[in-house]
C-alpha cells in the first residue's frame, strides 16, 4: 500500500480514536449523574452520531442542519419515529441562538393544531436542550418548487392550512385569557411541509415574536425575500406580518418563482398580481393582492379571515383531487445522503438542489 493509503488510515484512526474518547465521556457523564463541561457540545454531537440513547430516544441518522439547529432522526422505546433538534456545535457558546432555542421549546410545548408540528418532549443532555418533535413522513414545500409550480387547487390547499395554523398560533391566550401575541416570523417554503396525505404542517420556531420579548438576531432566522414591509423596518409587528409571508409563499405556489429571488428592499413596489403571470380565478388573484399589500391596514384583519376566503374557492376547485396531487409530491422516495434528504429521481427534476426535508414521520 502506498504512503497516501497509509496516511488515510492513520487519519482515519485518530478520527475513530476521538470519538471514542468522547462518547465514553458521554457516558461517564451519563453514570455518575454528571453535567458535561467545556466539551458539551463536542460530546453531544459525539453521542448523536454514534446513536446513543438521549432519554428515552435512539438517534438513527442525521436529517438537516439549518441557520440555528441541527436536526436528528430518532426513535423512542415505542419505535416511534421522532425528531430531535439541537443547536448546532458552532452556535453553542452564543447567548442569543440559545435564549431563542429555548424561547422556541417554551413555544413549541404549547402548541397542539392539526396543521402544526407536534411536541413529543424536550430536556437537557450533557448541559444543552434538546427538542424532541414528531416526525412527519412528506416533502419540503420549497423542493416542491425547486421543481415546479402547484396547481391552482393545491397551491389554495396548503395555504389555507397553514393559514388556520396561523390564525390558531396568533389566537393563544395565558392563563389570564390576555393574548400571548406569537407571530411565527419566519413563514417560508423552508418551514411549511407536505405529509403523505396531502396535509399542509407548519414548523419552525426558532424565530417566533412574543409580545413583550426581544425578537431573536435577523441573522440567525430572517429570511429577507420572506419578510414584511414592518419587519424589514424594524418597526412592531403582529400576525399581519406572518400574513404577507403566507401571500408571498402563495403567490410563489402559484407562479412556480421567487417573487423577491431574496431581496428584501423592494417591498414598496408594485406588486405583479399573480394573474400576470398565470391564469387565476380573480377572487385568488384579489386575495393575495389583499395578502400582500404594504400597509399592514389594508390586509386582512387576520389569518382566519384569509382561511375563510381561500375554502370558498378551495372547494370549486376539488380538494380530494388537489390533495391527492400533494400526496404524489410526498411520497416520492427520498434516501439520506450525508447530513441532508435528496430526492433519489434526478431524472424528474435535473434542475433540483438538495433540501434539507426536515422532519419527516408522523405516527
Amino acid at each position: 500500500m502506498g504512503p497516501s493509503g497509509t496516511d488515510d488510515e492513520r487519519k482515519g484512526s485518530r478520527v475513530r480514536a476521538r470519538l471514542v474518547v468522547e462518547r465514553a465521556a458521554v457516558r461517564a457523564g451519563l453514570a455518575h449523574g454528571l453535567r458535561c463541561r467545556s466539551g458539551s457540545a463536542v460530546a453531544l454531537r459525539a453521542a448523536m452520531l454514534f446513536g446513543d440513547v438521549l432519554d428515552r430516544f435512539h438517534v438513527r441518522a442525521p436529517l438537516a442542519r439549518g441557520g440555528m439547529g441541527e436536526l436528528w432522526l430518532a426513535d423512542d422505546d415505542e419505535q416511534h419515529d421522532v425528531v430531535l433538534k439541537t443547536i448546532r456545535p458552532d452556535l453553542v457558546e452564543d447567548v442569543e441562538v440559545r435564549r431563542c432555542f429555548r424561547r422556541e421549546i417554551a413555544v413549541t410545548a404549547r402548541l397542539r393544531h392539526a396543521h402544526i408540528v407536534r411536541h413529543i418532549a424536550h430536556g437537557r443532555w450533557c448541559g444543552l436542550d434538546v427538542l424532541a418533535l414528531e416526525h412527519i413522513r412528506g416533502v419540503n414545500l420549497a423542493e416542491i418548487l425547486s421543481c415546479t409550480a402547484l396547481p391552482l387547487g393545491s397551491a389554495l390547499c396548503v395555504a389555507e392550512d397553514i393559514a388556520r395554523a396561523l390564525a390558531y398560533l396568533h389566537s393563544l391566550q395565558d392563563e389570564r385569557g390576555l393574548p400571548l401575541g406569537f407571530v411565527h416570523g419566519d413563514l417560508s417554503p423552508q418551514n411549511i411541509l407536505i405529509d403523505e396525505i396531502g396535509q399542509a404542517h407548519l414548523i419552525d420556531f426558532g424565530g417566533v415574536l412574543i409580545r413583550g420579548v426581544p425578537a431573536c438576531p435577523e441573522s440567525i432566522v430572517c429570511k429577507p425575500g420572506y419578510a414584511s414591509p414592518e419587519q424589514m423596518r424594524g418597526g412592531a409587528i403582529d400576525g399581519r406580518s406572518d400574513q404577507y409571508a403566507l401571500g408571498i409563499v402563495l403567490w410563489e405556489m402559484l407562479v412556480g418563482r421567487e417573487l423577491f429571488e431574496g431581496d428584501g428592499a423592494r417591498r414598496n413596489r408594485p406588486i405583479p398580481p399573480v394573474s400576470s403571470r398565470v391564469s387565476v380565478p380573480f377572487a385568488v388573484d384579489a386575495t393575495v393582492i389583499r395578502m400582500l399589500a404594504y400597509e399592514e391596514g389594508a390586509r386582512f384583519a387576520d389569518t382566519g379571515e384569509v382561511a375563510d376566503a381561500l375554502a370558498a374557492v378551495t372547494w370549486a376547485h376539488g380538494p380530494h383531487k388537489s390533495r391527492g396531487w400533494l400526496t404524489a409530491r410526498a411520497q416520492e422516495p427520498i434516501t439520506l445522503e450525508g447530513d441532508a434528504i435528496v430526492e433519489t429521481d434526478e431524472a424528474t427534476c435535473p434542475m433540483r438542489r438538495p433540501e434539507p426535508a426536515g422532519w419527516a414521520t408522523r405516527r
